[in-house]
């Protein structure tokens, strides 16, 4: 066993902080304000758009609600936020946060930077450690948006010429700095996101810890009144954006085709994603080829591009959930029905939502023309017909040691203070 990084006593004060900013009268108020806005959108009069409308505003609140109750940068801490998987752990319910079609593979922390201030951050890898990318981006105003890039380095980077098992220590600042520097901008405010992102459930994070080295000497903590009226002023534009994001997110394309792969802002991996639309009896075959990637994973979401509840059904599979054709490649099945293939993507009943491919830690060379080699919609009754027996099946067994293994997993990351490696 191993310390678990993420059960911390920041973190921990972080979410009870924030369950305590979501239920306050004001806070509640300004959430049934933005509610009564997401009620005239469209998709709110759609099946699947009524029945997620409450979760994924819930999901936005308390995600902003952390945000926040990390806002200081001061005193900055690593706060684990974008995860929406309910969990049981620091003797409080935390039904999870989450945005963009969340990826139960990523452990998405942040840490809130003064542009005009000097930090150090210090990384500490596991010996088998998953994918991990460092960001620093400018935070739009009330959080209302995708940040603007100022740099990144990934695991491959950080890694070079470290000592095994050695710290790696990572600097922001508005100047110059040594081979690890990301560079901030003075005025501004930034946000310093990490991202570990899982190629098998049994992988431990990176520990990550934060100190700024010049404190400003006359600071003073803010009350959690001040803290609650940030969350209020900022909660109509915060919520516009995600409920909107759904909307122009990579065009709003076609439904059951891919747009992509598009490369990530700072050069840290690629994605690709589109909207699925299927009958009862319709699946939506995608076969992919990992390239070589230290991590690739599949993922779908709801209209509002909030993700089912990853532990117990098959809404995503990674590397080391999903079995590989005999030439490397990964054909998956999204469909309500189990389809029978090895990977199949339950869509859990939803009728239409969104899908998401990734790869990070790509090989230098690797070309992403050829990352995705075929989306087609096949019905169901024809499906052995259309697709090659070459292509894995399971039976009734595959999936229920595939389901189990994916629930104990899936516990690692909150069911103990530590972190059982190797069960």
């Amino acid at each position: 066993m191993t310390a678990n990084p993420l059960w911390t006593e920041d973190q921990e004060a972080a979410e009870k902080l924030a369950l305590r900013l979501i239920e306050r009268d004001d806070v509640r108020a300004a959430r049934e304000a933005a509610r009564r806005i997401m009620l005239s959108d469209p998709l709110a009069a759609t099946l699947d758009g009524r029945a997620g409308l409450d979760r994924a505003l819930d999901q936005w609140v308390l995600g902003l609600a952390m945000r926040e109750a990390n806002g200081d940068t001061a005193d900055p801490k690593v706060v684990w936020n974008i995860s929406n998987a309910p969990r049981d752990w620091f003797g409080h319910v935390y039904l999870g946060a989450a945005v963009a079609i969340d990826n139960p593979d990523n452990f998405n922390r942040e840490i809130p930077i003064d542009g005009d201030g000097n930090y150090e951050i210090t990384v500490r890898f596991s010996d088998d450690p998953p994918q991990f990318s460092i960001v620093a981006e400018v935070e739009p105003e009330h959080h209302a948006g995708l940040g603007r890039n100022l740099g990144a380095f990934t695991l491959q980077q950080l890694a070079e010429g470290a000592e095994p098992g050695a710290p790696v220590i990572v600097t922001v600042g508005p100047g110059e700095g040594g081979r690890n520097h990301l560079r901030s901008e003075p005025g501004a405010r930034i946000q310093v996101y990490t991202r570990d992102s899982q190629r098998d459930w049994r992988q431990v994070p990176a520990q990550v810890s934060v100190r700024r080295l010049d404190p400003p000497t006359a600071h003073r903590p803010r009350s959690e009144d001040e803290i609650a009226a940030t969350v209020i002023a900022d909660m109509p534009a915060w919520v516009k954006f995600w409920s909107g994001f759904k909307d122009d997110f990579l065009g709003t394309p076609a439904f059951n085709q891919l747009m992509g792969p598009n490369g990530r802002e700072g050069g840290w991996g690629y994605l690709a994603g589109g909207r699925f639309r299927l009958a009862d009896d319709e699946a939506l075959i995608i076969t992919i080829d990992p390239a070589g990637s230290y991590y690739t994973g599949f993922q779908i979401s709801d209209p509002w591009t909030i993700s089912p509840d990853p532990m117990a059904r098959l809404v995503s599979l990674n590397g080391a959930q999903a079995t590989p054709n005999p030439d490397g490649t990964l054909s998956f099945a999204v469909s309500a029905v189990d389809t029978g293939l090895a990977n199949w993507i339950d869509t859990t009943g939803l009728k239409e939502g969104w899908m998401m491919l990734r790869w990070q830690g790509v090989p230098q060379g690797a070309d992403p023309a050829t990352f995705i080699r075929e989306t087609r919609l096949v019905r169901l009754d024809a499906l052995d017909a259309e697709v090659p027996p070459s292509v894995p099946r399971a039976d009734i067994a595959y999936r229920r040691r595939q389901l189990a293994e994916r629930a104990r997993t899936h516990a690692l990351r909150t069911g103990s203070p530590a972190w059982r490696v190797g069960e």
